[in-house]
């Protein structure tokens, strides 16, 4: 590595992702690495923090039927308040 270039190998799903977001971001795929890769190595906690911790898993919640059922009373209050 003397000229400073080093080689990654993706798998095919994280490339296809690469891909697709340095198109959305207007970039090159190489830029858009190269600038994710500088922003992991300044950050000396990123590769040690945990994605989630305990708290994340603390109350209060609610239940999947209950939410949506709670999202579609307030689309039907909504849409009756439109006339619609």
């Amino acid at each position: 590595m003397p000229d400073g270039g080093l080689n990654l190998t993706l798998s095919d799903d994280e490339t296809s992702r690469l891909l697709e977001q340095a198109e959305a971001a207007g970039v090159s795929p190489e830029a858009l690495a190269s600038e994710l890769l500088a922003r992991l190595l300044d950050d000396p906690t990123a590769s040690t923090r945990p994605a989630t911790t305990a708290a994340d898993y603390e109350g209060p919640f609610t239940e999947l039927e209950d939410a949506l059922a709670e999202f579609d009373a307030e689309l039907d209050r909504r849409r009756a308040a439109r006339g619609a």
